[in-house]
């Protein structure tokens, strides 16, 4: 490993401790740059660029390390302001996971997940059914440490995130955030973006197996990940060209309860079905329908048939499941003629010649 390598890897484990930088730290980096005084003279001019960037470091305040140091999990919880949340981190309950993975352009780490009830300030309509909730908090910084962009910032969101609990066993496409009445919140602190995400209670399957996908995009990719249907197992797509780590989720096997999560996957597969979320299903003229209708960029999504031929579909706070047989005659290429329709957005669907089929939402006129 190269000098200036080392020094960013030392300063990263800066970053990732959950304990204030201190004296030792700089100590460390001074020892490491005397050591490299006895390499030949080969190596000088790189040597003193290191002892140099070294001395200003040690000489620097503690209060510039801070710039570099992550937030721990209450501590992004106390900056929505979120004090139950910001308790429950503190709690035995909670897991410190601290794990970073870096993907494209970015570094992420999972800082931390806890689960349990009315554990928020801030309860979301969801728990009235399911009252338990899981809460995880997510940091991403971008490799080359320049700051990420401030939420004030016009460049805020042009890279969109997607972070999700998956279950081994389950299609992540059909059992994801969104589906699990997800939400999340967001900031940039220090050039460094933190979000919380929540969801129903995902501990109810800890003995199954937990995984945490991040992903460049607005919503679940399923050309992100792998999904084996023979072992459940969920792995990165090597060849995705955007942002998709994935981390196993360590929660206590013991935590689960398989009856439990048997009944919670027939009732959300129930819900998916029957469309219980307000959409109405409307085999209409197309055309018809969407004459002065918007195109929403952003909802357009490749979807693919899982193995028992259905169609999921997922966007904004709704989420379509429908078998191919019905969406599309044998043979039929462009729109099909089953769409879903709210107050505001038109779901329709279409194939082409090579079979492709995207989902997409039109806002109504």
């Amino acid at each position: 490993m190269k000098d200036f390598e080392k020094l960013d890897e030392l300063l990263w484990q800066a970053m990732s401790s959950d304990n204030e930088p201190d004296d030792s730290l700089n100590q460390q980096i001074i020892n490491k740059v005397r050591r490299k005084n006895s390499m030949r003279r080969a190596n000088k001019k790189r040597i003193s660029a290191v002892a140099m960037f070294a001395i200003i470091i040690a000489t620097t305040s503690i209060s510039a390390f801070a710039a570099w140091h992550l937030l721990t999990p209450k501590q992004v919880a106390e900056n929505f302001g979120d004090k139950g949340l910001a308790i429950a981190f503190e709690g035995e309950d909670a897991l410190a996971i601290n794990k970073t993975q870096v993907s494209g352009d970015y570094k992420v780490t999972l800082l931390g997940i806890v689960s349990g009830e009315k554990i928020s300030e801030f309860q979301h309509s969801a728990e009235k059914i399911y009252p338990g909730r899981s809460y995880a908090v997510v940091a991403i910084a971008n490799v080359d440490e320049t700051p990420m962009p401030d939420t004030r910032d016009e460049e805020y969101g042009k890279v969109p995130f997607f972070v999700s609990p998956f279950i081994k066993g389950q299609d992540p496409n059909r059992f994801n955030i969104i589906t699990m009445n997800g939400a999340y919140s967001e900031i940039v602190k220090d050039g460094i973006m933190y979000r919380i995400i929540e969801c129903d209670d995902i501990e109810m399957f800890a003995d199954r197996g937990l995984y945490l996908g991040v992903t460049s995009t607005t919503f679940y990719d399923v050309n992100a990940y792998k999904f084996d249907l023979k072992t459940g197992e969920i792995t990165p797509n090597a060849d995705y060209e955007g942002v998709n780590v994935l981390f196993d989720l360590p929660i206590d096997p013991s935590k689960g309860n398989h009856e439990k999560a048997e009944k919670y996957l027939q009732k959300m597969t129930d819900q998916q079905a029957s469309d219980k979320e307000g959409i109405d299903e409307e085999k209409v003229d197309i055309e018809t329908l969407l004459a002065g209708a918007t195109l929403i960029p952003e909802s357009v999504q490749e979807v693919t048939p899982d193995k028992e031929g259905v169609i999921i579909y997922n966007f904004d706070k709704h989420s379509t499941v429908t078998p191919l047989e019905i969406m599309f005659e044998e043979g039929q290429v462009g729109f099909s003629d089953i769409s879903y329709t709210d107050e505001n957005n038109i779901l329709v669907f279409s194939r082409d010649t090579d079979g492709v089929i995207k989902g997409m939402a039109y806002r109504k006129k």
